[in-house]
């Protein structure tokens, strides 16, 4: 005899989740985790892509990559860069164009967020 699901347990566990990300002209340009990238290149002092990417999870090469493909469908870059001294590297910082979309996506992401969080009260599942 197979037992039957405690439904009302499984009733508590059901949440609503909403994804969401900045669209330019029908390209989409930032999700949640390039958004990030973005907040932690804007917050580090030094400027480095390196860090910020490590911070994130990604390779330098795939953080490079985003800001490269939003740079590529909006036709702006995100960033303004610098050569380093004697050593090498050299530095990112956020342009104001970076800092805009940066803002906008927290802006929509903290209304989403309200939404869900109001859903979630109003809501009473029988």
């Amino acid at each position: 005899m197979i037992k039957e699901p405690n439904i009302d347990k499984l009733k508590t566990k059901i949440r609503l989740g909403i994804k969401i990300w900045l669209e330019f002209e029908g390209k989409s340009i930032m999700g949640s985790g390039w958004a990030n990238l973005l907040h932690l290149l804007d917050k580090n002092m030094e400027g480095s892509l390196t860090q910020a990417a490590k911070e994130c999870g990604y390779s330098y090469k795939y953080a490079w990559n985003i800001l490269k493909r939003i740079e590529k469908r909006t036709g702006n870059s995100v960033v303004k860069t610098g050569k380093g001294g004697p050593g090498g590297g050299g530095w990112a910082k956020l342009n104001e164009w970076g800092r805009f979309l940066l803002e906008r996506y927290n802006n929509y992401s903290k209304e989403i967020s309200s939404i869900e969080q109001n859903l979630g009260e109003t809501v009473k599942i029988n």
